[in-house]
């Protein structure tokens, strides 16, 4: 479904439709939402559903996170017919979600997370995968590829660290040729690919179908093609992807959402510190716009 590819992972408060528009004009093959809840979906919260995908948005993966096995079934089927494929979030290892037994918390209950895989194969029409972490305290990988495969699952996407390591450390890419050997569905990797080669080096020496791509992306959407954009090209994609919240959102709203996002663009740049600096201070479109036709390289 997704092998030999590079797409955009989900990431919580960054990937919304501005961020994966940008991201599949600059190269990525496939994309995700940002995680949703399972319980404010079905609870018809208006937030949640306006993070699912736009008609017009192809190769995209709804991700759901929570513990409850009817909540799934229920959010799934209110969704399936947004996206082409349902994620199961089995990897954040944020502690508000692990406390509501969700994320990478589901991978201390192999049993409840087999469950609400086969519940959502057996319930919806889409294909359903899931995205976990090595473990929880320790690595388990192997068991947790277990139970994802006996359940029907249609990949599985492992980000190469335990929750316990959070985002520190290195990821352990080695892991991913053992986990390879065990793995007949597509094995997708996750954790520090910083670079088209990252992604390149994953496929073709440690044996993975298809990788996503998190942090690596902020501030370069083109690692998905593998370029360096002119000047000019990288700060009117900086607007671009601007006005694009500011449609969703309103310009207040999309201001306030797109400072760390900005942040991440001015990074290597000349004056970085300097604009920083000014980023507290940035309300309005305009003021965006001036800090941007400032830039240097």
């Amino acid at each position: 479904m997704l092998e030999g590819k590079i797409g955009l992972a989900p990431m919580a408060d960054y990937t919304d439709y501005a961020y994966r528009e940008i991201c599949r004009k600059n190269g990525a093959e496939f994309t995700f939402t940002e995680m949703i809840s399972v319980e404010a979906l079905i609870r018809d919260k208006k937030e949640s559903f306006s993070m699912l995908p736009k008609e017009n948005e192809k190769d995209i993966g709804i991700q759901l996170f929570g513990s409850n096995i009817e909540s799934f079934i229920k959010a799934a089927k209110l969704v399936e017919n947004k996206g082409n494929w349902i994620d199961i979030n089995a990897g954040c290892p944020v502690k508000k979600v692990i406390k509501k037994g969700a994320g990478s918390a589901l991978l201390k209950d192999l049993d409840k997370l087999g469950n609400i895989i086969k519940a959502l194969k057996e319930n919806v029409e889409i294909p359903v995968g899931v995205k976990i972490r090595l473990g929880f305290d320790e690595d388990i990988a192997e068991k947790i590829i277990e139970v994802v495969q006996k359940n029907n699952a249609n990949y599985v996407i492992v980000h190469a660290r335990t929750q316990k390591q959070l985002y520190s450390g290195e990821a352990n890419w080695k892991r991913f040729r053992d986990l390879k050997k065990i793995c007949d569905i597509p094995l997708g990797a996750s954790g520090d690919v910083y670079s088209y080669e990252d992604a390149q080096i994953l496929m073709s020496e440690y044996n993975v179908d298809f990788v996503i791509v998190a942090r690596g992306s902020m501030g370069n959407p083109w690692i998905f093609s593998n370029r360096k954009p002119e000047f000019e090209e990288f700060k009117s994609t900086i607007l671009e992807h601007i006005k694009m919240m500011i449609d969703d959102y309103g310009e207040e709203k999309a201001i306030r959402r797109f400072k760390k996002i900005f942040i991440a663009y001015t990074k290597g740049l000349k004056n970085a510190r300097e604009i920083r600096k000014q980023i507290p201070y940035i309300n309005t479109y305009n003021d965006l716009e001036k800090i941007v036709y400032a830039l240097e390289k």
